[in-house]
């Protein structure tokens, strides 16, 4: 081979390494962000960085002097050995680590436990919490990780024991090492987490199809299960779009919003043809009225939960603009609307709550404007 020969090679191989880096790199950015976006905190999201030389782990967690989720790019080599199941393998681990930060777990090892011991500072940290208290975390970190991986779309319960074995295997790591939880401990931690992160997920499955098929107590009753063990801004914005949802059952619809449903359709509906039935049948009563309000009240308070929780969080805001204009106050789901970013008030759903607000705020002109914008 001669001199251009080889330049070429050489050349043709660095654009096919550097290829195959950045396709590990957006796969393990994609991964992580949809895992961000599941755990729905208001904290600010962790710096990750891509490590391109072998770590003695697959990632790992540094909370100080700032946030940082270092992965292992080889580790994506192990992951996509598990085939189709590949990008849940990774989610498994990098959730994991999400979930200590998450759950401000400063004194945490990293995913397998092969703590680097040239760090002295970092070690002798790890030294002053127990065994015991490094196996109550990592198992937190364990069901928590797994929980919310199923909830950002993956599948990772059945291909956690064989990643642990892939992890062991890979990085040549100990059975046994001292101070720490062992392989078999692990595996032992990861098999209880699964379990109960699995029976919790069930759970949430089953309170987004009680609430698609209009079984709203049962759909309340799964979703608070889930909020016990992991209160997040989306469980309690579940929680109170689906009580509102109850509420609206109760609600008689005016002459007007009879003949015009669509723009009176409030943005956490699917639709109100289940109430049009309902004129002048229905919800007159003090006790109908009652219960609706009680509803529409305990609502309200998960809503401003969800923001209190993050005060980004859009959804919520529209949501219980929706709540105060039932509650009979549109002026106050005006203000609510208007605390948005000028960007976000111009989102269809927070137009559309908007519109209703100003008619029953008796400005027909301004709600009259808006439909027409949405041509409605």
């Amino acid at each position: 081979m001669n001199r251009k020969s080889i330049l070429a090679f050489l050349l043709l191989f660095g654009i096919v390494s550097m290829s195959g880096q950045n396709q590990t790199n957006k796969s393990i950015q994609n991964v992580f962000d949809h895992l961000v976006t599941a755990y729905g905190s208001a904290k600010s999201t962790p710096q990750l960085v891509v490590l391109t030389k072998k770590q003695k782990t697959p990632a790992y967690y540094e909370a100080s002097p700032k946030p940082i989720i270092k992965v292992d790019a080889t580790f994506y080599t192990l992951c996509k050995s598990f085939g189709k199941d590949s990008l849940n393998a990774l989610s498994i681990v990098i959730s994991h680590e999400l979930a200590h930060y998450y759950n401000d777990h400063t004194f945490c090892s990293d995913f397998a436990f092969a703590v680097n011991k040239t760090d002295k500072a970092y070690a002798n940290k790890l030294k002053s919490v127990s065994k015991n208290e490094r196996m109550s975390l990592e198992t937190q970190a364990d069901y928590k990780g797994l929980f919310y991986a199923a909830i950002a779309g993956y599948t990772p319960f059945e291909i956690y024991a064989p990643l642990l074995d892939g992890v062991y295997k890979s990085y040549s790591l100990q059975a046994i090492n001292p101070g720490y939880p062992s392989k078999a401990e692990r595996k032992e931690i990861a098999r209880n987490a699964q379990m109960k992160a699995a029976q919790l997920y069930t759970v949430f499955k089953q309170g987004i199809t009680n609430k698609e098929n209009k079984k709203y107590t049962e759909a309340i009753t799964a979703f608070e299960e889930v909020n016990t063990y992991f209160p997040s801004r989306e469980n309690y914005n579940n929680i109170g779009v689906v009580k509102t949802l109850q509420a609206l059952q109760f609600k008689v619809l005016t002459s007007e919003e009879y003949h015009h449903p669509k723009r009176f359709l409030y943005p956490l509906e699917f639709d109100n043809t289940s109430r049009l039935n309902s004129k002048g049948t229905r919800g007159n009563d003090d006790t109908s009225q009652g219960h609706m309000t009680l509803l529409l009240k305990s609502a309200q308070k998960n809503f401003e939960k969800a923001i209190s929780l993050d005060v980004h969080y859009v959804k919520a805001y529209v949501n219980l603009a929706c709540v105060f204009d039932l509650l009979g106050n549109p002026e106050a789901a005006i203000g609510k609307i208007k605390e948005l970013s000028t960007e976000q008030q111009k989102e269809v759903d927070a137009q559309r709550i908007l519109a209703i607000a100003y008619y029953h705020a008796e400005n027909e002109k301004k709600a009259e404007e808006i439909w027409n914008q949405l041509k409605m």
